[in-house]
């Protein structure tokens, strides 16, 4: 909320990391309309993930959007005094900057079980059994450390929960062997898949394909006849088959000839990506986030008679989380149900009340100046004459970031936690945020607040990270 607010008010974002977060923030910020400058310590972007074809293919397409780029720039100082006004870099350029996101990776946070004695080292040390070294001690997910590695994402922890689950519930005895990640970017109309051991080494094959004019890179590393790791750019259909070759360490001797061109062409492969889904094993997983297979989702299709995107969404959470893997999911849908499919609309309406986008509408009020919730409802041609609490809330945001001057803000358009600065618990009370604009106060505002919190005798408060104080 914090980056969507600073975005309606000021023009120059810097995003400090040119990883998959700090790419796909960069994406949203120009999106909500900023100039983006993206600083980067690496020469290449997404150097975990791309080799450098793939990240000069990838660098060029963003530059493409508008996207500016500072590569091996390291930053020195964050400038300003209220608020920051720019960066200041190690070889003494500078850079305007109104607001400044960094993406610089993550941490384990151990320090609960390392002061508890526990061994930690990156994060806490498991085993395979995610026992740590008290043995009756298990611990899953982002702070352990697993064979000298940590996971900073969903579907290894899945894998780890099932383990210690079974082991918890003397349910045989499950090992987590390790986890083989894949990485896609969530940038509309960027495919890219990413996965496995890309780099190879001198006893590795790489199978390569690259096509500028389309801007299609594929780059397969091969050992024994086994797939290590994977790089695609442009063209991702096949990613999610590759990745299977992968994690079962199937031999490709048989296809290796014909293996960059996907695995429509392990047949006929005349009918595009219909055949490629069709090819896949029910076992090949579709939906990393969720851990869904194919099986799975034809199976839900089929005895639940599901129809839409939103359909296999809600019913088996198959791209319900990033959305990367959406296109597989519809093209499912289009092979196990032929002419019945409801193919996904290109753009999602605001509400019922109106078949225009949010996107569509924020700048409709800008562009046409509508500053009354009349006149923007009447010139989008809304359905309702007063519009529904989805609408309602999302129309005041729009009028009154555009036109903050102008505009009457409406409360009752407003959340009930909005209305009331703070956040309704489960026993009636709340959790009261008083608004600081910005972190910044008065030694007459914070008078106030002790007061009051002595007064309804509030054990604790805190400073949250939006820069105002919760209690």
């Amino acid at each position: 909320n914090v980056m969507v607010e600073s975005a309606s008010q000021y023009k120059k974002a810097v995003v400090i990391g040119g990883g998959l977060l700090g790419l796909e923030a960069a994406n949203g910020l120009m999106k909500q309309g900023m100039e983006v400058s993206v600083v980067h310590l690496m020469d290449t972007l997404m150097e975990r993930q791309l080799d450098k074809p793939a990240s000069i293919m990838l660098q060029k397409s963003l530059e493409e959007r508008g996207m500016k780029f500072l590569m091996e720039h390291v930053t020195d100082e964050i400038l300003g005094e209220e608020r920051v006004t720019g960066l200041r870099f190690k070889n003494g350029e500078e850079i305007d900057a109104d607001l400044v996101v960094m993406a610089v990776g993550i941490k384990s946070n151990f320090s609960l079980a390392k002061e508890s004695g526990l061994h930690c080292e990156h994060g806490l040390v498991v085993n395979d059994t995610m026992q740590t070294f008290d043995p009756n001690i298990y611990a899953v997910g982002e702070c352990v450390q697993h064979r000298g590695i940590t996971y900073g994402l969903v579907a290894p922890l899945f894998e780890q929960a099932k383990v210690a689950a079974n082991h918890l519930a003397e349910f045989g005895i499950g090992r987590y062997e390790g986890t083989v990640t894949s990485t896609k970017l969530k940038v509309t109309g960027i495919e890219l898949f990413s996965a496995g051991d890309f780099t190879g080494s001198d006893d590795t094959d790489e199978l390569v394909f690259q096509d500028k004019a389309t801007g299609t890179y594929k780059k397969l590393v091969v050992k024994d006849n086994r797939i290590l790791g994977c790089v695609l750019y442009g063209d991702t259909i096949d990613g999610t088959w590759y990745f299977q070759l992968m994690k079962e360490g199937t031999d490709i001797e048989a296809f290796r000839n014909t293996l960059l061109f996907g695995q429509a062409h392990l047949g006929d492969s005349g009918h595009g990506d219909d055949t490629r889904v069709a090819a896949m094993p029910d076992n090949a997983e579709i939906c990393g986030c969720n851990g869904v297979c194919k099986g799975e989702i034809v199976k839900s299709i089929s005895d639940n008679k599901l129809f839409t995107l939103d359909d296999v969404r809600s019913t088996t959470k198959a791209s319900a989380s990033c959305g990367s893997c959406t296109g597989l999911v519809e093209s499912l849908l289009a092979h196990t149900l032929g002419g019945d499919y409801e193919e996904a609309p290109s753009k999602k309406p605001m509400c019922g009340c109106t078949s225009h986008t949010h996107e569509e509408v924020r700048r409709g009020v800008f562009e046409q100046e509508l500053k009354s919730m009349d006149a923007a409802r009447s010139y989008f041609n809304w359905a309702t004459p007063d519009g529904c609490p989805s609408c309602r809330n999302s129309l005041n945001y729009y009028l009154l970031s555009s036109w903050p001057l102008d505009y009457q803000d409406d409360p009752q358009s407003r959340y009930i936690n909005e209305r009331a600065h703070g956040n309704i618990q489960k026993d009636g009370t709340y959790s009261v945020v008083p608004r600081m604009f910005g972190g910044l106060c008065t030694p007459d505002d914070l008078r106030a607040i002790a007061d009051v919190a002595d007064k309804y005798e509030v054990p604790e408060m805190k400073v949250t990270g939006g820069q105002r104080i919760d209690m």
